[in-house]
């Protein structure tokens, strides 16, 4: 097993008063699977995403990365386990607009300290693997929504994570696009990535082995 969330507990503050998203919520995520969390806007999707990212804490509950309790864990610890460990990829993706591809793909290898011989060779192999080498010295400005969905995986992969987290990945893509997208998502999971997918797209949550819903703070799995 790979990640685990026991009794997950969440809240925010709404005004005068604290508003429950997440209640006792329980999870288990193995190598190598894919996963889709599927629910209604604002029923707490992106937050559990979060906290699985280490992203933001839960009010209670525990979560465990191969056993390990990173509830228990220093700031500092908890932010290497991120750096390490997850690939992110947010709904609009959070590119930066003042670097180019190159540069937005490498960003993650540089926070690991990686020397430049070494991004140099794992930029242009993954670059490769998504066929984005034709744009690697492009402003991010000047990229389409595919184009930039494709850099924003690149990024999120350079690292080889233990898992890769993505929020509504294809939600602003059409159809033909979202189809590609999601084949580069079921041939990573090929081979060997573990994936869980935040989405209210039927047809993406078909490439996912496991589908759950997220409803009354609460996850359930979906049998089709």
């Amino acid at each position: 097993m790979i990640l685990e969330l026991r009794g997950i507990k969440k809240s925010f503050r709404n005004g005068m008063k604290y508003q429950s998203i997440l209640e006792d919520l329980d999870i288990k995520i193995y190598e190598g699977d894919s996963i889709a969390i599927k629910g209604k806007s604002g029923c707490g999707k992106s937050t559990l995403l979060h906290i699985l990212a280490g992203l933001i804490t839960s009010d209670a509950g525990e979560i465990l990365f191969k056993g390990m309790n990173l509830s228990q864990l220093s700031e500092e610890d908890q932010a290497n386990y991120r750096r390490k460990n997850v690939g992110y990829i947010t709904q609009n993706f959070h590119l930066l607009d003042d670097r180019n591809v190159y540069d937005n793909i490498a960003l993650p290898l540089q926070y690991l300290e990686f020397n430049k011989i070494q991004i140099k060779e794992k930029v242009e192999k993954v670059s490769h693997d998504l066929e984005i080498e034709h744009i690697i010295k492009r402003d991010i400005t000047t990229l389409s929504g595919g184009e930039r969905q494709r850099v924003a995986i690149a990024r999120a992969i350079i690292k080889e994570p233990a898992i890769l987290l993505a929020d509504e990945p294809t939600g602003s893509l059409d159809d033909k696009t979202e189809e590609s997208i999601m084949e580069i998502f079921k041939n990573l999971n090929e081979k060997g990535m573990t994936l869980a997918i935040v989405t209210h797209d039927n047809s993406v949550s078909s490439y996912c082995k496991q589908v759950y819903e997220l409803k009354n703070k609460k996850l359930y799995s979906v049998i089709y």
